[in-house]
């Protein structure tokens, strides 16, 4: 799907001409949704040419960062630390499971299923990590480390409005 709203060829990645009204903070140039969308595709663009001569995605690496630093979680809460739906972690996981990169255990409740990095998956995490640090040296090298670091508390901020907004659904809630 094209991002609407990226830079065409040949033009900059800012305004040309003053805008018909003033921006202010609720009208469309500043949609939160655009302008996050369009940060987010720039950095998984960043990191997934780095990663893939091991295989993986930037999302791929992601998840078993996630599994090597925490340890086993079951499904519920990598996506909760993930900040996803737990409906999508089975399909983000099947590739790297298939791999034998994630192991896939019955939990203590028959229901539930515990993820975990095996020897196969923290070998490849191990050698796909230098490749994400440098890309990650790069981006905070043009950003700046401590506007890096305020800016991962503005995101957290984003995060925190985002999953209170009253348009989502409460979880365990089957009111439409």
């Amino acid at each position: 799907m094209p991002d609407h709203f990226a830079p065409r060829k040949g033009s900059v990645d800012h305004v040309v001409s003053a805008p018909s009204s003033p921006i202010t903070a609720t009208s469309p140039d500043a949609c939160i949704l655009r302008h996050v969308a369009r940060a987010s595709r720039a950095v998984v663009s960043a990191y997934d040419p780095a990663l893939a001569p091991f295989g993986l995605t930037g999302h791929q690496f992601n998840l078993m960062m996630t599994l090597g630093n925490m340890g086993p979680m079951t499904v519920g809460a990598l996506a909760e630390v993930l900040g996803m739906d737990a409906s999508g972690v089975p399909r983000a996981i099947r590739p790297l499971s298939e791999d034998g990169l994630i192991g896939v255990e019955r939990g203590t409740d028959r229901r539930q299923r515990l993820l975990s990095l095996t020897a196969e998956g923290r070998a490849k995490l191990d050698k796909a990590t230098p490749a994400w640090s440098r890309v990650q040296a790069e981006l905070v090298d043009a950003l700046g480390a401590g506007r890096w670091m305020s800016l991962m508390n503005e995101l957290r901020a984003v995060r925190k409005a985002a999953t209170s907004c009253s348009t989502r659904k409460p979880a365990g809630s089957d009111e439409d």
